[in-house]
């Protein structure tokens, strides 16, 4: 299909659709038969699924795992278990993943009953070794089974390649609450900000600068004319601030700041 001007999506599909495809190969009679019957079908699914596991929290074993995570047979992890997974993981996203991410899971599985906790998908970005030696980045979504004591016994998840789609520093994790009914979205229980780096946490002269205005109660426009800059760059150092504290909003970013002599 020839155009002088690149046509847009919509109008690429209103051209088409009323233009005649006669090639028998490329008429769909239902999915399971195209998919069956084309190679490269089978080829682009096999590529573009997630890898899916289940880990045993109590041997530290995988009851299963997808074929070709990072390059690894699922044999690596099945038979060495959660030891496969602790030698490919960057060591400073499992410190994070060990130290923080991890014990504030547990602090959110104890506020819900433990037979929910199965509905609440957990999902963060890791960063793994490869079989070839080169880091990739991961997304991972989570939910936990676990005993009568809120203690997580199992964990069902995924994990989808990532690399394409930017930087992943810092890591944030959400909570997501399943409608087991399918008749509502997902509910975000809520969602934090991780830095492998502390000292990107730390606020610059410029962001105490704006704190300091917003704790005298002045609006963004006018602290902007206090700095001479522009409003909406006021408004980036509060969301700026307010991420590094995991803060939901400027009240309560102030209110962080005066508690911990930031002013």
């Amino acid at each position: 299909m020839k155009t002088n001007n690149k046509p847009t999506w919509l109008d690429y599909l209103n051209a088409l659709k009323n233009r005649g495809i006669e090639a028998e190969q490329l008429k769909l009679t239902g999915f399971d038969d195209f998919f069956l019957a084309n190679n490269f079908a089978q080829s682009f699914f096999m590529h573009s699924i997630p890898f899916i596991y289940l880990l045993d929290y109590q041997s530290g074993l995988y009851i299963n795992m997808s074929e070709n995570f990072a390059g690894y047979s699922a044999e690596c992890f099945l038979k060495d278990g959660i030891n496969h997974t602790l030698e490919i993981y960057q060591q400073d996203h499992l410190r994070l993943f060990d130290e923080e991410i991890f014990p504030d899971r547990l602090r959110i599985l104890e506020e819900i009953a433990p037979e929910d906790h199965k509905n609440h998908i957990f999902s963060y970005q890791s960063l793994i070794r490869n079989r070839y030696g080169q880091h990739e980045h991961f997304l991972q979504r989570n939910c936990f089974i676990s005993d009568e004591e809120r203690n997580p016994v199992y964990s069902m998840g995924i994990l989808i390649k990532i690399n394409d789609f930017g930087d992943y520093s810092p890591v944030v994790q959400t909570v997501e609450r399943v409608d087991t009914g399918r008749e509502k979205e997902n509910e975000l229980i809520c969602k934090k900000i991780y830095y492998l780096n502390k000292e990107d946490q730390i606020f610059s002269k410029r962001e105490k600068e704006v704190l300091s205005w917003m704790a005298e109660g002045l609006s963004s426009k006018m602290i902007a004319d206090k700095l001479f800059v522009s409003e909406h760059t006021v408004i980036n150092h509060r969301r700026s601030m307010q991420q590094k504290s995991n803060m939901p909003n400027a009240i309560a970013l102030v209110g962080f700041a005066i508690k911990s002599g930031i002013i």
